[in-house]
């Protein structure tokens, strides 16, 4: 896909998600467009573009973040690589596919941020950000994936002649 595209949309996924779902949390959950939109790119487009997606949608939302530079980054690469690469499972339908892909590489990306948060000295109570943060967002994600992996999926139609250029 042009640059020229991929950067506005990513702008608008993350100001949506950074201006309009910091307020949605449903027990304690919160949908994390720029993540799904991400993965899903990497399971539809391949793991190159999907990685480039998440480098550059990582240095967006680290403008908003309050963490250490590159934390959202680094989790948003690593599970677009494991979306993209290794976790492309096939169950024989596409939507439990997508949701276990997205269970996984949800859990991956929650787990990195802690990791880092972790080593770069701010406290983590492992149980309480694990169980009433991540895990909830995890699952909500999960139920969301299908539907940002349609639209992706139409994106990737639509943009199938352009592949990655600059």
């Amino acid at each position: 896909m042009l640059l020229s595209l991929a950067i506005p949309l990513l702008a608008c996924v993350t100001l949506t998600q950074n201006v309009v779902l910091t307020r949605v949390s449903l027990w304690g959950a919160r949908p994390e467009l720029l993540l799904l939109v991400v993965l899903m790119w990497s399971v539809v487009r391949g793991v190159d573009e999907g990685v480039l997606w998440a480098f550059l949608g990582g240095l967006m939302m680290e403008l908003f973040s309050g963490g250490p530079l590159g934390a959202i980054t680094l989790a948003l690469v690593v599970a677009s690589f494991l979306s993209g690469r290794v976790l492309r499972v096939d169950l024989g339908s596409p939507v439990a596919g997508v949701m276990l892909s997205t269970l996984l590489a949800v859990s991956s990306y929650h787990l990195v941020l802690l990791l880092v948060l972790a080593w770069t000295g701010y406290p983590v109570d492992w149980l309480d950000a694990l169980f009433r943060v991540a895990w909830p967002s995890v699952l909500l994600n999960a139920v969301l994936a299908p539907f940002v992996y349609r639209l992706m999926r139409w994106l990737e139609r639509r943009t199938r002649r352009e592949r990655f250029t600059l």
